[in-house]
């Protein structure tokens, strides 16, 4: 019989969605039947509700209809994890394989801040699932630490665009949603304070009128462009034509800006938050920065920008350690495996 595969994760734009949809398009799926559950979209609780209840009927009219499913659920913290634990006890009732893959950056925190309930629930959810799969080493640590469980690593990858490099000299690029977590407030202020010539585009969304206010009272507007949310395409032509990415974050995973940015061979600036330390290493393979210190962003911006000579080696370190780390052809054959076992 040929296997089912539910995936149950978000649609807002963002890391699970793209690992997501980066299965489907590359062939995961191919030799099995996959069903796409929609829980959440983060754009209004009633909507997001409304996605939670048809999630649930359309998860009981799959068990109802077959024997066998695989529920691949991508969970992160919070309402994510409430909705995950949701469907896995509905998957046990039909005896069905389970699979939990923690995308959360702020898991840990969101634990250690939990009650004695919760915890006890999110430590039975990572004791009961068949596999239970984390980014990185570092988050296997750790799940082990509160679970005792010894769980799967299985990165994130992307397969990237290829194009002709086209650098704009000056150009800076940031990827990611516009909230105090991903330090975009720190990289406004810092780029405020840059005493060389740049410019400044903003991809994604969220805390816009913010942003906006943020722009305007520094008097950035003529230094930045807010593209929003873009597609894949206008994406890789900006890493290609950007002479730096940077994502000065307060928490992560391990992004997947950081991933295609590796394989577009432009220097990162990042922080030594979640996995990144596992594949950034400062002056080698990218840039770090300590989350919130506007001096040390604007002081290593202006050194990229200056273009110092190891960034040709640093770039293609980092290149080296996506070929072998984080691709289709390296990850995809992880997921098989663990499907099959399930």
């Amino acid at each position: 019989m040929q296997q089912h595969i539910v995936s149950v994760g978000t649609a807002a734009p963002g890391g699970i969605d793209s690992v997501i949809k980066g299965y489907e398009e590359n062939g995961l799926f191919d030799s099995s039947k996959h069903t796409r559950l929609i829980t959440h979209r983060g754009r209004n609780k009633l909507e997001d509700l409304g996605l939670f209840i048809s999630g649930i009927f359309r998860l009981l009219w799959l068990s109802i209809r077959n024997s066998k499913l695989v529920l691949h659920c991508h969970m992160s913290y919070k309402g994510s994890f409430w909705r995950k634990l949701t469907f896995v006890m509905i998957a046990k009732i039909f005896s069905n394989s389970t699979i939990v893959h923690l995308h959360g950056s702020e898991f840990k925190q969101y634990f250690s801040t939990r009650g004695k309930l919760t915890q006890k629930l999110i430590i039975w959810l990572i004791n009961n699932v068949d596999a239970f799969v984390t980014l990185s080493d570092g988050w296997k640590e750790y799940v082990k630490e509160i679970s005792g469980r010894d769980v799967s690593v299985i990165n994130n990858y992307v397969d990237v665009i290829e194009l002709e490099p086209s650098k704009n000299a000056q150009d800076i690029l940031f990827l990611g949603a516009f909230i105090q977590r991903k330090g975009i407030y720190d990289l406004l202020n810092a780029c405020a304070q840059m005493r060389c010539d740049y410019h400044l585009h903003l991809c994604g969304a969220g805390e816009d009128d913010k942003v906006d206010a943020l722009i305007t009272e520094l008097n950035l507007k003529n230094k930045v462009t807010v593209h929003g949310w873009v597609d894949k395409q206008k994406k890789s032509e900006l890493l290609h034509s950007c002479s730096v990415m940077i994502l000065p974050a307060y928490n992560e995973g391990l992004p997947m800006t950081l991933i295609e940015s590796m394989g577009s061979q432009i220097p990162v600036i990042t922080t030594p938050v979640g996995a990144i330390p596992e594949v950034i290493q400062d002056g080698y393979s990218g840039y770090l920065v300590e989350p919130g210190n506007v001096t040390q962003i604007r002081d290593k911006l202006e050194f990229v920008l200056s273009k110092p000579k190891e960034l040709e080696s640093v770039t293609a370190q980092a290149f080296t350690i996506y070929q072998a780390n984080f691709t289709s052809q390296v990850i995809l054959p992880k997921w098989r495996e663990i499907y099959d076992r399930c």
